[in-house]
């Protein structure tokens, strides 16, 4: 009797032990893979903006992407994870103060030097030309740890395409940023295009640079310069989905812009 006793009771004993490892379990296969890990773990990434190589005849039609370039290399490698982007307005910031070139190549000393300011890992930069329906990226990675050129890789096609010649450098940089894509990640950053408008992405981007230059009249308190540039910037993002309805960064920004400046400017 007393044996039928302490069997009946060690039975939710052992239930409990198995509950206890198959939640122990549970937890174990959830851990963070490396695309996933915390912040504080990653490697930091600065992304400056492109310099525009173009002649100077058509200089000032691809002018925004210099910046739109860079930008389309920053949403692409934070949507693969592991790397952490210095901001933007951190990045101009740091680079306005220590009078920096914002766009264009830099050494492997001035790498190192901006890279320990804004605590990146690596630094980004590159170029484009613009000849003729023809387009070529250039992109150097340098090593702020390393104090030298990682990688220097370049891509050629139509300018039409330069929504995949982006996707084509930016998998090169991946590589050397340990970055490492399974195919189906890689087809799914490759279907994940901005917009495939040349006009578009041009408007767009124009706009943003608007934006950024509004915002420093605002601190320089030229508040009547300021509301122009945004009405220009307001006309740029309507323009770019006049090429484009379905472009949603060019949507947001519109949208945005809307909340922040009255209608009757």
């Amino acid at each position: 009797m007393c044996g039928r006793v302490s069997k009946a009771k060690l039975l939710p004993v052992g239930l409990l032990c198995l509950l206890v490892l198959l939640n122990s379990c549970g937890t174990l296969s959830e851990s963070p893979s490396a695309l996933q890990k915390p912040g504080l773990s990653r490697k930091g990434l600065a992304v400056l903006n492109f310099r525009n190589a173009t002649s100077k005849d058509r200089a000032d039609r691809f002018q925004p992407w210099e910046h739109g370039l860079a930008a389309m290399v920053v949403t692409d490698i934070q949507s693969v994870g592991g790397l952490n982007i210095v901001s933007r307005d951190r990045l101009k910031d740091i680079l306005d103060e220590q009078a920096f070139q914002y766009s264009g190549l830099v050494d492997p000393d001035t790498a190192v030097r901006l890279g320990k300011m804004v605590a990146a890992h690596y630094i980004l930069t590159g170029s484009f030309t613009e000849i003729n329906g023809e387009l070529r990226l250039e992109a150097q990675l340098f090593s702020v740890e390393e104090g030298r050129l990682l990688d220097a890789t370049s891509v050629n096609g139509a300018t039409e395409r330069f929504f995949e010649l982006e996707k084509e450098m930016v998998f090169n940089i991946s590589k050397h940023l340990k970055i490492v894509l399974s195919a189906d990640e890689r087809t799914k950053l490759a279907g994940t295009i901005e917009t495939k408008s040349v006009n578009a992405s041009l408007s767009n981007y124009a706009g943003e640079i608007a934006v950024t230059k509004a915002d420093e009249l605002r601190k320089q308190g030229k508040t009547k310069e300021a509301h122009e540039v945004l009405e220009g910037a307001r006309n740029n993002f309507k323009k770019a989905l006049s090429f484009d309805p379905d472009y949603d960064r060019a949507k947001r920004n519109l949208s945005e812009i809307i909340r922040a400046v009255p209608l009757t400017l």
